[in-house]
C-alpha cells in the first residue's frame, strides 16, 4: 500500500526526490520555485479557494496522471460587444476590491449573471470540475494578470491552457511522489529544499 500523501509530504527525504522531479517534469511551465509564470498556476498558494481544480491528494494525482485542459470561449457577442466587455470586465474587478467604475459595474452585473454564471457561478465562487476560478475571493490568483485591459482581453477573446497528461511517461509510484511534492507547496509550512 501506498503511503498516503499528506504523510509522505512531511517525509525530507522523498520531497528531496519529489523536488527533483519536479525541476523534470514541471518546472518549465510552474517555474523552478513552483510559483507559476503567466497562464500558468502557483502551486505555492495555500488558499483552497485559488487552486481552478483543487489542491486535494486525489485531484492531484488525477491532475498529474490526466493533465488538464482549460478553456474559457470568447463572451464578446454573449454580452453586447465592447460595452458588455468593459461593463463586465469592471464588475468583475469589483468582486475583489480592485479599482473600478461602479456605473459599469453596476452594469457588468447582470451581464455576467447571464453570460458567465453557468461557469464561475452566480456569486463568481468558481466551479472546480470546470476549472473555472473562483472570481470573488481577494486571495485568488490571476493566470493571466487583474489589470482591467487584461480581465477585458480575457472576456472578449477567451483563454484556453493545457497542462499536459505525465501517465505516459511516469509510473503511478512517480505519480505519487511528484503529487505529496505538490502537494507540500501548499500544506506543509516549508517544504524541504535540496542545495545544488
Amino acid at each position: 500500500m501506498k503511503t498516503p500523501i499528506p504523510q509522505l509530504a512531511a517525509n525530507p527525504t522523498a520531497m528531496a526526490t519529489g523536488q527533483r522531479m519536479f525541476l523534470t517534469y514541471c518546472s518549465q511551465c510552474h517555474g523552478s520555485d513552483a510559483g507559476g509564470t503567466k497562464g500558468f498556476p502557483n502551486l505555492t498558494v495555500k488558499n483552497e479557494n485559488a487552486w481552478l481544480y483543487g489542491n486535494s491528494p486525489d485531484v492531484l494525482v488525477q491532475t498529474i496522471a490526466e493533465g488538464r485542459l482549460g478553456m474559457m470561449p470568447p463572451m464578446e457577442a454573449a454580452i453586447g460587444g465592447k460595452p458588455g466587455v468593459v461593463a463586465v470586465a469592471n464588475y468583475v474587478r469589483s468582486l475583489t476590491g480592485l479599482s473600478h467604475d461602479s456605473a459599469l459595474a453596476a452594469k457588468g452585473k447582470p451581464l455576467f449573471a447571464t453570460a458567465c454564471a453557468a461557469c464561475h457561478g452566480a456569486n463568481a465562487e468558481g466551479n472546480k470540475a470546470l476549472g473555472a476560478p473562483d472570481l470573488a475571493d481577494p486571495k485568488r490568483q490571476w493566470l493571466f494578470g487583474s489589470s482591467m485591459e487584461t480581465i477585458g482581453h480575457t472576456i472578449e477573446k477567451g483563454r484556453s491552457g493545457h497542462m499536459p497528461a505525465q501517465k505516459e511517461y511516469l509510473s503511478p509510484e512517480k505519480i505519487h511522489l511528484l503529487a505529496a511534492y505538490v502537494y507540500s507547496l501548499s500544506h506543509v509550512e516549508k517544504a524541504p529544499l535540496v542545495s545544488n
